[in-house]
């Protein structure tokens, strides 16, 4: 079901109390999100004409780079791309570091103080779900520290190393430092020393917590989450599509189960059969709407009405086809007695007096739930 914010309240109002109706009836939910959250917390289009990406090629005119590559682990490989990335993490934790959580992250935080969360998964970097001390797993990683590329030590994301990456510049690892002078007063020969970056995880390099957080979600998945949330993303992570997915059947396979997409943009038709609420608009907007569908107890209630009616309309339509498509019995007499006349239709064979077909595949019939029913074959 499709809901687009931009239309007549009273068109999309039924369906925004049935997602609050499912809401408030949710005690495990999972919610993802994406960078859409936080596009009213101060942080602006990377792609604007006063955004980074602009800001990056102002400061390094002869590199040529894509906004794309600039989360790409390759650039590492080009001296010059490599400046460039340290510049844009720069001028982005100076962003980061003045916003402020929207109204999207307090509805999260609100949802966990009623114990209603299971768990947060979130694609952002911003770490403003920290802010509201909201539990969080960060896939992507964190602007709040910075790592070592050989040891892996971490440090706080200070503003003496973000100056130095504003100049392009990767500062040295404190602890490889150190260990390098050590060894040149005890005359030993000096060992490589680590530089640091930002605790990110690009495309193209593995998570150093992926171990952790797989199992995470498959402790997540084994709980029986009853509602699924995805707010702000467009789906293009192969990884944390494959999750998507899973966690959706999960949920839907649960009693009063649902799943909801919102999102300024529509989902691709991959998706038409995995979301049960499909709201297009802006996720602050939803948030304030449901919200007040949430104070609104006449209006849940009504909701939960048309639920249950639909839902008891649905399985009477399914009944009504199953038994339709119900194939009665043919006796071994009836068999014997009629005349078969074999007539080829295109690669199937069809044989009179029998309601059957016989292909060169199986045929499978529907059951309830779009399912495999009964097998049916010609003998």
């Amino acid at each position: 079901m499709k809901i687009f914010i931009s239309e007549s309240v009273a068109i999309y109002e039924p369906e925004i109390a049935e997602v609050s109706a499912y809401i408030k009836r949710s005690r495990r939910a999972l919610v993802v999100t994406g960078a859409g959250i936080s596009c009213s917390s101060g942080i602006p289009d990377f792609r604007s004409s006063n955004g980074l990406y602009n800001l990056v090629k102002s400061r390094h005119p002869s590199v040529v780079l894509k906004g794309a590559e600039l989360f790409d682990a390759t650039l590492f490989k080009d001296p010059n791309k490599t400046k460039c990335f340290y510049t844009f993490m720069a001028e982005l934790k100076t962003l980061v570091s003045s916003a402020k959580p929207t109204a999207t992250h307090k509805f999260l935080r609100n949802m966990q103080s009623e114990g209603q969360l299971l768990r947060l998964y979130t694609q952002n970097i911003d770490d403003l779900e920290l802010a509201l001390e909201l539990p969080v797993v960060q896939l992507h990683g964190t602007l709040a520290t910075v790592k070592c590329t050989l040891c892996s030590s971490s440090y706080s994301f200070s503003k003496e190393y973000q100056d130095e990456f504003r100049e392009g510049n990767a500062p040295i690892c404190p602890k490889c430092e150190a260990a390098g002078a050590e060894r040149m007063l005890l005359g030993k020969r000096q060992l490589a020393i680590g530089t640091l970056r930002p605790d990110i995880v690009l495309y193209n390099e593995d998570h150093p917590d992926g171990e952790k957080i797989g199992h995470q979600q498959c402790s997540d998945i084994k709980r029986r989450p009853d509602l699924l949330i995805v707010l702000g993303t467009s789906l293009k992570i192969p990884g944390i599509k494959k999750f998507i997915k899973l966690a959706a059947r999960t949920v839907r396979n649960s009693k009063n189960g649902i799943t909801v997409f919102v999102n300024k943009t529509p989902p691709t038709k991959e998706w038409d059969n995995v979301f049960d609420y499909q709201i297009v608009g802006d996720a602050d907007a939803w948030v304030s709407m449901t919200e007040a569908k949430l104070q609104d107890k006449a209006a849940l209630a009504a909701a939960w009405t048309r639920i249950q009616n639909r839902k008891a309309r649905q399985a009477e339509e399914e009944d009504d086809d199953e038994k339709e498509n119900r194939i009665a019995p043919v006796s071994p007499a009836s068999v014997t007695t009629k005349k078969k006349r074999v007539v080829e239709v295109k690669g199937q064979t069809t044989l009179d007096n029998y309601k059957v077909t016989k292909r060169t595949r199986t045929l499978k019939s529907p059951s309830r739930n779009g399912g495999i029913g009964k097998i049916v074959e010609a003998k």
